[in-house]
C-alpha cells in the first residue's frame, strides 16, 4: 500500500464548530525516570483563540517545550484533555495523530530541520507530498509563492547549507505553511539568528496571526515576547501567569 492509500484510509473525527483554536483542561504529564517519576505538566488549563500569537516563557525546565509539544500532538498527556481547532488531540492513535498534525499545525524548529539534500523548493512541498495536500502539478508553484511570501524565493534551487541562518529559518516557517494549517507552533525560532533576523521573523509571525493563523512560540527573549498578543509564563509545570504582551513584565 502506498504512504498515499494509507494516508487516504484514516479517519478523523468531525471537528467541533466554533471550538477554541487550542483548549486544554487539567492537563497532566508525568515522565518515568530511573530516578523515580517527574512531573512535567502540572494540571495545565489554557484557552487560546484563533488569531492569537502567543509567546510561552519560562526558565529551562518549567515545562514550555512538553507543553506546546502536547498541543502540536508530539507527545500524549499523562491526563487531561487536549482539543485543538475542535478536535480531541488525546483521544487520536498514532496514525491519526501523523494526519491530523499534517493538516493542522506547522512546527517550526530552533534548528530548522531542514532535509540537506533537497532544494528549498522541495523542502517546502514535503508536507504537501506527505499529506497528498493540493495537485501534484500546483505544489511547485504554491513552494514558491511561500518561499515568495517569506523573502526568499531566489533561493528555491539553493540546498540549506548554502543559505544563512535566517534564510534557513524563513525556508523552515514556508514550510510550515506549506498545507495552510490554522496553527503555527515554534519552538525557540529565533534562538540561532541575530537580532536583525530574528525581528524580521517575529514581523512575520505577526503578520500572519493578523491573517488569521494562531501562532504558539516559547521564547526566552521577552523583547521578542511582547511582539505578540499574549504572555504566557510557565513555571514548574504550570501556568504562572497569562497577561496581554503590552502589560506589566511578567
Amino acid at each position: 500500500m502506498s504512504i498515499f492509500s494509507w494516508l487516504a484510509e484514516v479517519k478523523l473525527p468531525e471537528p467541533l464548530a466554533d471550538a477554541a483554536a487550542i483548549a486544554l483542561t487539567d492537563v497532566r504529564k508525568v515522565y518515568v525516570t530511573a530516578a523515580g517519576e517527574f512531573e512535567a505538566l502540572r494540571g495545565i488549563d489554557l484557552r487560546v483563540s484563533a488569531g492569537e500569537f502567543v509567546a510561552v516563557v519560562g526558565k529551562s525546565g518549567s515545562g514550555k517545550s512538553t507543553l506546546i509539544n502536547m498541543i502540536a500532538g508530539i507527545d500524549r498527556p499523562t491526563g487531561g484533555e487536549v482539543w485543538v481547532a475542535g478536535t480531541p488531540v488525546h483521544t487520536l492513535n498514532e496514525n491519526q495523530i501523523a494526519v491530523w498534525r499534517g493538516r493542522t499545525v506547522g512546527v517550526v524548529f530552533q534548528f530548522f530541520q531542514l532535509l540537506p539534500t533537497l532544494t528549498a523548493l522541495e523542502n517546502v512541498m514535503i508536507p504537501m507530498d506527505f499529506c497528498n495536500v493540493y495537485n501534484r502539478a500546483e505544489r511547485p508553484e504554491r513552494a514558491l509563492a511561500l518561499l515568495e511570501m517569506v523573502g526568499v524565493a531566489d533561493q528555491a534551487d539553493k540546498l540549506p547549507a548554502s543559505l544563512s541562518g535566517g534564510q534557513q529559518q524563513r525556508v523552515a516557517i514556508a514550510r510550515s505553511l506549506a498545507n495552510d494549517p490554522p496553527l503555527l507552533v515554534a519552538d525557540e525560532p529565533t534562538g540561532n539568528l541575530d537580532a536583525h533576523t530574528a525581528a524580521s521573523v517575529i514581523d512575520l509571525f505577526s503578520e500572519l496571526a493578523r491573517g488569521g493563523k494562531t501562532i504558539l512560540m516559547v521564547t526566552h527573549d521577552l523583547d521578542l515576547a511582547r511582539q505578540g498578543s499574549r504572555i504566557l509564563t510557565v513555571a514548574d509545570g504550570r501556568i504562572e501567569s497569562s497577561a496581554p504582551a503590552d502589560g506589566p513584565a511578567p
